[in-house]
C-alpha cells in the first residue's frame, strides 16, 4: 500500500482526498436528511394516533353494534389501519379502518407480531415490524375510562417508507451528479493550480541537465512563489559557493605552479654547486666560500616558500588564540621601528594615542601590522610616504566611504574567538596604514583579501609572496572580532588598509608589556627620536603638584 501510494502523483493524491471528502460529506448530508425526514413523518403518525385513538374506539364500538361494515365516519385513518378494543372482562373488538383489506393486522390482543411477542406500553407509541414481510406498524395503546376498556390503534408506515425510498433514490442520483461534477471541476482546478509546480519541475530538470544559470519561475500563488523564491536563493548560494570553489581551485593551482617554479630554481642552483664541490671543480680559497654563500641564500629562499605552504595548511585549521590585554599602540610603534630599520630611506609617520587596549593574541596582532607594512614595502617605491594611524572611534563607526571589506573569510582560526565573542564594548580601535604608492584599481580592491591573490601576476618573489599576507590580515582580524578593509582613490593615488578591533576597557596594570622599544619614529620626520616609555593610566590622570 505504501509503495502504491508513493507512486501516486501529487495531483492524484489531491484529487483522491478531495473526492473522498466530497463523498463523505455527501453521504453525511443524505443520511442526515433521511433521518430527519423519517423522524418528522413518524412524529406526524404519532400525532395522528394520539388524536384519533378515542374516536377509533367509538368507531369500533359502533361497528360492533351495527355491523363490521358500518362505520360512523368519525375518524379517517390511512389504508391498512387496524384497531382493537379490549374490555376488562377479556373480550375484545377488532376492526380495520379501511374498505380494502391489505394484510392481516398484528395480533395486538395477545401482544404478538407474527411469532414475536411484543410488549405494548400504554401511552407510548412503538413500531412493530412483521417478520417475513416488509410491513411495519406504528402502534399506540390508551385506556378509555368512559368505556372501561383499552384501545390499541395501529397505523401502517407504508406511506412513510415509500416517501423515504423516493427521497433516497433522488438523493442517490443527485449526489452522484454532484460528486461527478465537482470531481471534474476539482481535477481541472488542481491541474491549473499545479501548473506552476509543473513549470518548476521542468526548470529543475534544466538545472540538473547543466544549465546552472537557470532559475525557477516565481509566478503563481503566494505559497508557490515563496517556495520558488527560497529555491532561487538556495541556487544563488550554491552557484556562488561553486564559483568560489572554482576560483579557489584556480588560485591554488596558480600557487602550486608558482611554488614549483620557484623551488626548482634554488634546488637547481644548490644541486649544481654541490656537484661542482664534489667534483673538485671549486677553488677552496675563492670559489668554495662563494658557493656556500649562494647555497645559503637559495636555502633561505626555499624556507620562505615552505613557510608560506605551512601558513596555507593552517588556514583550514582551528587554532586557539593566546588572549591577553594588548596595547595596540605599543605594537604599532615597535612595527614602525622595525620597518624603518629595514628601509631607512622611507618616510613613515606614526599617529597614535598613548594607549589603545584590545583583547588579543600579541603574536598574531604583531603579524597583522607587520604584514601591512611589508605589503607597503613590497608594492610601493621607497619614495612613497607611509602613515600609520591608530584612533579610538565609537562602536558603530563604519569604514570610510568606498572602502571594500574582507568578505567570505574562512580564517586561520575558523571563526571569531569564543571569549572575544562574549565581550561587550563601547568603542573600537582603528589602525590604518596609508601610502602614496601606485594605488589599486576596482578589480584589485575586490580581490585584495583573497587567498593566493597577487596584484602582480609575475612569478618572481621579488615583487611579492604567494598572496597570503593580506588574507592573513583579514583572517586574524576576523578571529579577534574585528573587520579588515581597504580603500583607494584609484591608480597612482595611493591606498589605505585598515583594521577595526573591539576596544578593551581595563586598568593598565593588567596589560601585557609591550616589546622593548628603545627609540620611536616621530610623526613628521620619520627618524628615530629619544627613548619613550608608555605612561600608566595613574600617571596620565595624576594631578600636577
Amino acid at each position: 500500500m505504501s509503495k502504491t501510494g508513493s507512486r501516486l502523483s501529487l495531483r492524484a493524491r489531491l484529487l483522491i482526498i478531495a473526492l473522498a471528502t466530497l463523498i463523505v460529506g455527501t453521504l453525511a448530508i443524505d443520511f442526515t436528511t433521511v433521518t430527519a425526514l423519517r423522524s418528522f413523518l413518524v412524529a406526524r403518525v404519532d400525532s395522528q394516533l394520539t388524536t384519533d385513538i378515542p374516536l377509533a374506539a367509538r368507531e369500533l364500538l359502533h361497528s360492533s353494534v351495527y355491523g363490521n361494515s358500518s362505520f360512523s365516519g368519525l375518524v379517517s385513518l390511512p389504508q391498512g389501519s387496524y384497531g382493537e378494543l379490549i374490555f376488562s372482562n377479556g373480550t375484545s373488538i377488532v376492526g380495520q379502518f379501511s374498505n380494502s383489506v391489505s394484510e392481516p393486522p398484528p395480533n395486538v390482543a395477545t401482544g404478538k407480531a407474527g411469532d414475536q411477542r411484543v410488549d405494548i406500553p400504554v401511552g407510548h407509541p412503538i413500531t412493530i415490524e412483521l417478520p417475513k414481510t416488509s410491513y411495519a406498524y406504528r402502534v399506540l395503546a390508551a385506556r378509555d375510562p368512559s368505556l372501561g376498556a383499552t384501545m390499541i390503534l395501529s397505523i401502517p408506515l407504508t406511506s412513510v417508507e415509500s416517501t423515504l425510498q423516493r427521497l433516497e433514490l433522488a438523493e442517490f442520483f443527485v449526489s452522484l451528479g454532484v460528486v461527478l461534477a465537482l470531481g471534474l471541476a476539482g481535477a481541472f482546478s488542481i491541474r491549473i493550480g499545479l501548473k506552476p509546480l509543473e513549470r518548476m519541475r521542468a526548470q529543475a530538470r534544466d538545472i540538473t541537465a547543466g544549465d546552472s544559470m537557470a532559475r525557477v519561475d516565481d509566478e503563481g500563488p503566494q505559497e508557490i512563489a515563496s517556495l520558488a523564491g527560497t529555491l532561487n536563493t538556495m541556487l544563488e548560494r550554491l552557484q556562488e559557493a561553486y564559483n568560489n570553489s572554482q576560483s579557489s581551485q584556480t588560485r591554488l593551482r596558480q600557487f602550486i605552479a608558482d611554488v614549483s617554479h620557484e623551488l626548482r630554481t634554488p634546488l637547481t642552483s644548490i644541486k649544481g654547486y654541490a656537484e661542482l664541490y664534489l667534483d673538485g671543480a671549486l677553488d677552496p680559497t675563492t670559489d668554495t666560500p662563494l658557493a656556500m654563500e649562494r647555497i645559503q641564500s637559495e636555502a633561505s629562499r626555499m624556507a620562505a616558500l615552505i613557510e608560506d605552504l605551512l601558513l596555507l595548511a593552517r588556514m583550514d585549521e582551528n587554532r586557539p588564540l593566546s588572549l591577553a590585554p594588548i596595547d595596540l599602540s605599543a605594537l604599532a610603534r615597535a612595527a614602525v621601528m622595525d620597518a624603518t630599520a629595514v628601509e631607512p630611506e622611507r618616510k613613515i609617520d606614526l599617529i597614535t594615542p598613548a594607549e589603545a587596549l584590545v583583547l588579543g593574541d600579541q603574536h598574531r596582532l604583531t603579524q597583522v601590522i607587520t604584514n601591512l607594512l611589508s605589503n607597503v614595502r613590497t608594492h610601493t617605491p621607497a619614495t612613497a610616504t607611509v602613515t600609520v594611524r591608530i584612533e579610538i572611534l565609537p562602536k558603530d563607526a563604519k569604514p570610510p566611504a568606498g572602502a571594500h571589506t574582507a568578505r567570505g573569510i574562512s580564517d586561520l582560526f575558523g571563526s571569531t574567538d569564543e571569549t572575544i565573542a562574549l565581550l561587550e564594548w563601547d568603542a573600537i580601535v582603528r589602525l590604518t596604514v596609508c601610502d602614496s604608492g601606485p594605488g589599486l584599481d576596482s578589480q584589485q580592491l575586490e580581490r585584495v583579501f583573497e587567498r593566493f591573490y597577487r596584484s602582480d601576476e609575475s612569478r618572481s618573489r621579488a615583487r611579492g609572496g604567494a598572496g597570503l599576507g593580506l588574507s592573513l590580515v583579514a583572517a586574524i582580524t576576523h578571529a579577534h572580532g574585528g573587520n579588515a578593509w581597504v580603500t583607494s582613490a584609484g591608480l597612482g593615488r595611493g591606498s589605505c588598509f585598515g583594521i577595526d578591533l573591539p576596544m578593551l576597557e581595563m586598568d593598565t596594570g593588567d596589560v601585557n608589556p609591550a616589546p622593548s622599544v628603545p627609540a620611536l619614529v616621530t610623526e613628521s620626520t620619520g627618524r628615530f627620536a629619544v627613548p619613550w616609555r608608555m605612561p600608566s593610566r595613574r600617571e596620565r590622570h595624576a594631578k600636577p603638584e
